[in-house]
């Protein structure tokens, strides 16, 4: 998976660079090599690493216009204290590194790395305070729809001690109010990933800390390319980014129609037409073929 996502933002880099180089005259000469029913949204839908890229360039330009408003000192110390608050908020680092929006690893992959970690650092008889724990909203098939960091001041479990049923503290480490969740397992559950443990001799419940202290490696040098400098929803700015419909499609004149990229989806008749390997396939200029998606699989169009 990491030698697939390296390789397609390496190609995709290329691409988006060489698209920024051509003129307007460009664009519209090369307007008559688009298929009739090309649609530059479909197309970034089919290839979210194209959409990926165009946020990391616009991180990569806020942050540059934040580094310029101030003078150097300033801007050492704030970018300290923004990247502690970014790697702060698992959640959104588990959103950018498991959605195929963002990153698209595995949830077993964000899951291996905590329990690696935790394996390698926490001992049998160790006894901690729940400090902080992600609390997930469900929908009625029980899957997650969002999910929300509380800073715990106290907590309730059943009688097993297993499970935790009220949640009492702050949705921010700010905050003067307190709030009370009470977690019924069917619209709020508490995620496991998202428990965050210290010691402590107070509301002691044993071995429960399922985030290690510090983050992997991995995570960290992967989501931070995602952190806008000064915001405190890097997440949220992210998601509300307009794409730019017209960069891909002339990525798609410039690179991807020569290196064999799906610009529609498949239909019924073509899922078996001979596939392709996009990484691997030989460039053609000028490219005599077309190719289709059957779901993550380019196939050509006869």
């Amino acid at each position: 998976m990491k030698k697939l996502y390296q390789g397609l933002m390496i190609i995709a880099t290329a691409a988006l660079t060489a698209c920024s180089s051509m003129e307007v005259n460009d664009a519209e000469a090369v307007a008559e090599n688009y298929p009739d029913d090309f649609d530059a949204a479909v197309y970034l839908e089919l290839h979210p690493v194209l959409l990926t890229m165009q946020r990391i360039n616009y991180v990569k330009d806020e942050n540059a216009k934040f580094k310029a408003s101030m003078d150097a000192e300033t801007y050492a110390t704030k970018v300290k204290e923004d990247s502690i608050a970014f790697f702060a908020d698992t959640a959104s680092l588990h959103t950018f590194f498991t959605s195929p929006s963002y990153l698209g690893f595995a949830e077993t992959t964000w899951d291996s790395l905590w329990i690696e970690k935790l394996e390698t650092t926490v001992k049998d008889d160790t006894v901690f305070r729940i400090s902080q724990v992600v609390v997930d909203t469900l929908d009625s098939a029980g899957t997650v729809k969002g999910s929300q960091v509380v800073y715990v001041d106290s907590l309730e479990q059943d009688s097993t001690g297993n499970l935790i049923t009220v949640v009492y503290g702050k949705l921010d480490t700010s905050a003067t109010e307190s709030v009370t969740i009470e977690i019924d397992e069917v619209t709020l559950s508490v995620s496991s990933k998202g428990i965050k443990s210290v010691p402590d001799g107070i509301n002691q419940v044993a071995k429960v800390d399922t985030i290690p202290p510090g983050l992997d490696a991995t995570v960290t040098s992967y989501t931070y390319p995602y952190n806008i400098y000064g915001a405190t929803n890097d997440l949220d700015v992210l998601n509300k980014l307009t794409p730019d419909t017209e960069a891909a499609a002339l990525q798609f004149v410039a690179f991807g129609k020569g290196h064999g990229w799906a610009y529609r989806r498949c239909k019924a008749e073509e899922l078996g037409n001979p596939a392709v390997d996009p990484i691997l396939k030989p460039v053609v200029y000028p490219a005599t073929s077309l190719y289709c998606d059957d779901n993550g699989t380019a196939r050509e169009i006869k």
